[in-house]
């Protein structure tokens, strides 16, 4: 029997070592996400050891975010809720999560889930070799990276990921490097000629699921959007992209 969650690798992180694990979610109930849509599978990407809301307090995040600019231990404007991940690693401790085998590759490749890879957490923490044959099985996901910059960052992981910057000047650096970026912008920011605005920003009736624009093709345009979320990490996020 299908199941809705599945626990698809534990190991080691890229970023540090830290023990981490990564889980699939979404199969039979569909993801409650109003902008990715109803028929996207979610990937979360969490330590082992320590609750998320602990661990990215705590600083103790690095594993799975790394130097990620927006988390709670820098600038903190995250738009990740992390409450409701926080039960994600409950029930990976309880030992609930049923293991992804060929089985669930199988159900992949006939039904083409829609794969948003790194609904929290970077996706370079887990390595190159347990994501492909999701994505390939797939054949439809979005996914984006902060680790772009790093040179321990698998170059692969530009046919299927896009740069995460915060500054033009991060996506010039990022775009000669040949990677498509994702800039997230101030509200009344305005946009570089070779990007256009999220669709979902421009109508929110657009999903990702629809669009499926956020992914490494570089024959696609680069994107921005608006940071979103609650004020205080809008304002957080306004005064770290006024101090670059």
């Amino acid at each position: 029997m299908l199941e809705n969650s599945y626990i698809v690798w534990e190991g080691a992180s890229l970023l540090d070592s830290s023990p981490i694990f990564l889980v699939l979610t979404g199969f039979v109930f569909p993801s409650s996400n109003r902008k990715t849509g109803r028929f996207m599978l979610q990937s979360w990407i969490l330590q082992q050891k320590f609750v998320p809301t602990f661990a990215a307090k705590e600083g103790r995040d690095f594993g799975v975010c790394g130097n990620c600019p927006l988390k709670m231990s820098n600038i903190n404007s995250c738009y990740v809720n992390l409450l409701p991940v926080n039960n994600i690693y409950r029930k990976y401790a309880a030992g609930t999560y049923p293991k992804f085998g060929a089985n669930e590759i199988a159900i992949l490749e006939r039904y083409r889930y829609l794969i948003r890879i790194g609904s929290y957490g970077d996706p370079t923490a887990v390595p190159f070799e347990v994501w492909e044959p999701l994505i390939l099985a797939s054949n439809k996901w979005t996914g984006y990276t902060h680790q772009w910059s790093h040179t321990k960052t698998d170059p692969r992981w530009k046919k299927y990921l896009m740069a995460s910057v915060q500054t033009q000047a991060e996506a010039r650096v990022a775009q000669n490097q040949g990677w498509r970026t994702f800039r997230i912008i101030a509200p009344e920011a305005p946009l570089n000629e070779n990007e256009i605005l999220c669709r979902h920003t421009e109508d929110d009736r657009v999903r990702c699921d629809e669009c499926r624009l956020c992914d490494g093709n570089s024959s696609k345009p680069n994107i921005a959007d608006r940071i979103h979320g609650l004020n205080w990490k809008v304002s957080n996020f306004i005064k770290y992209v006024n101090q670059q």
